[in-house]
């Protein structure tokens, strides 16, 4: 019996219906072709009737040439048959060594449509899951079902390989031939699986350990897992991580507790500098020179404070906050450093802000006190403003009178 006459007389076939062991299907009008394939397929033919009902033997088809049949296979006597896609990764989910076979609803075989994306993605995944057998601590087989496990220090990950159709059809496996062919062939490999191994662990195990999680977010992981290596060849190592956050957080601080120092000081001493200046202004006697001079003198002083200070604190705060960003981004797929880069959010969030919060209520503060300096020196001059502004009233009305 032949692969190929089977899948002959299934493309000739109408009206079908499948269960787990049986297909069924009629032909319209049978010819001397299909009489010849359907004796040929003898040994996996469970019924032929004809449109009374009547059964019929495969030697007998003969007197039924020209007619109508219905007919039943068991489709489970044909090797390497599989009506769909599903069926095919049913029985071939860990391994693929068919030297022939065909899969019906995607037309694809031995020798045809091999390119089709549907089975370059099943190929790619088989080999995914000889690379993940390789390199697993212990792998148990039991009941056509298998499980991989992997051991890290205090944690180990449990990867049941299970698998369909709809999990294969929506999985993006870009990259992942490339990814085997690196790690198996490429320099550091035993370092690269380590790195693997321990982003596929804390990956698995926000997904439930999932295998299907795996090939549909295999992006995710790829990118996890390159971010890691390039940490890694940078010449680190997880300890060296912790040791240089740990020191890059106390610096970041210290810068902080630097800026606070400056803020403090600053938010003391501007208002001490304005306060001396309002008290030599010339209240009794009235001194239009020395009291303009002094307003004056307060401007340029708060001119001096708000672009060449206020700047540079500002620019010390935005420098910090970019650092921080910087050194988050660089850690973000470590899982190990999670408190450090808690704290580094708190540094951001909490002390960063505060200090910008400072800086605003600085300026909110210098503004006021040279608004209070202009507005005494204007009080002092009152009746001179008056007088002049009703002089500057009546040249102005004599003007447009004219």
């Amino acid at each position: 019996m032949e692969l190929d006459d089977f899948v002959a007389i299934r493309k000739d076939l109408l009206k079908i219906k499948k269960n787990d062991s049986n297909l069924f299907g009629e032909i319209a009008r049978l010819t001397e072709r299909q009489i010849i394939l359907l004796q040929k397929l003898e040994d996996c033919i469970a019924e032929i009737k004809d449109i009374n009902k009547k059964l019929y033997l495969p030697d007998q088809l003969h007197t039924l040439k020209n007619k109508k049949i219905f007919i039943q296979f068991a489709i489970g006597e044909i090797p390497n048959y599989f009506e769909s896609f599903s069926d095919f990764i049913i029985n071939n989910k860990y391994s693929f060594d068919l030297d022939k076979f065909y899969i019906y609803d995607e037309k694809v075989s031995d020798s045809e449509n091999l390119e089709h994306p549907l089975m370059q993605a099943y190929l790619t995944n088989i080999n995914f899951i000889a690379f993940l057998c390789e390199i697993a601590d212990n792998k148990n087989s039991t009941a056509g079902n298998l499980t991989l496990y992997f051991h890290k220090v205090n944690r180990s990950l449990k990867l049941p390989i299970d698998y369909n159709y709809d999990d294969l059809k929506s999985s993006n496996l870009k990259e992942m031939s490339k990814f085997i062919e690196d790690i198996k062939n490429g320099i550091h490999k035993e370092d690269r699986k380590k790195l693997f191994v321990n982003n596929l662990a804390d990956f698995s195990s926000s997904r439930d350990n999932k295998y299907s999680s795996i090939i549909k977010e295999w992006i995710i992981i790829n990118e996890n897992y390159t971010h890691s290596f390039n940490i890694y060849l940078e010449g680190f190592s997880f300890e060296k991580i912790k040791t240089s956050s740990i020191e890059h957080f106390q610096e970041l601080s210290e810068k902080i507790n630097e800026t606070i120092r400056k803020v403090s000081n600053y938010l003391f001493a501007i208002p001490v500098a304005f306060v001396f200046l309002t008290s030599r202004l010339d209240y009794e006697n009235s001194s239009l020179p020395k009291n303009i001079s002094l307003m004056f003198l307060g401007y340029l002083f708060t001119f001096i404070i708000w672009e060449i200070f206020f700047k540079n604190i500002k620019e010390s705060l935005d420098s910090i906050k970019e650092e921080i960003n910087r050194y988050e981004d660089k850690i973000k797929n470590v899982k190990d450093l999670r408190g450090i880069k808690s704290q580094l959010e708190n540094l951001k969030d909490i002390s960063l802000q505060n200090q910008y919060k400072k800086l605003k209520t600085l300026k909110v503060v210098t503004f006021l006190i040279v608004l209070i300096l202009t507005l005494a020196v204007c009080f002092i001059y009152l009746t001179e403003i008056i007088k002049i502004s009703n002089q500057f009233f009546l040249f102005l009305k004599s003007i447009l009178n004219i």
